[in-house]
């Protein structure tokens, strides 16, 4: 379960260009709740989102997954930012 999920800075060279769009990464939530092994499955366009959406998920904080009283961790989880300009 997510406790704190940072939303990453949108870059300002891609704010001043108009550029919209996204950026998914895949990560393990540790039996300490923390993230580690971020990467970049997928974002469009390519490498424009990349560095922030990581640095957030990087700061992200969980309530571990618990089996049989254990704290495990979990390997896969995904999350998906969208970079959205006002309109």
């Amino acid at each position: 379960l997510p406790i704190v999920k940072i939303a990453p800075v949108y870059p300002a060279a891609a704010r001043a260009r108009g550029i919209e769009g996204y950026c998914l990464v895949e990560y393990t939530v540790t039996t300490s709740g923390t993230t580690r092994d971020v990467r970049v499955i997928e974002a469009d366009p390519p490498g424009i989102f990349n560095k922030v959406s990581v640095a957030a998920a990087e700061k992200f904080k969980y309530r571990p997954r618990v089996v049989d009283g254990e704290p495990i961790e979990v390997h896969g989880v995904r999350n998906l930012f969208r970079f959205e300009l006002e309109r």
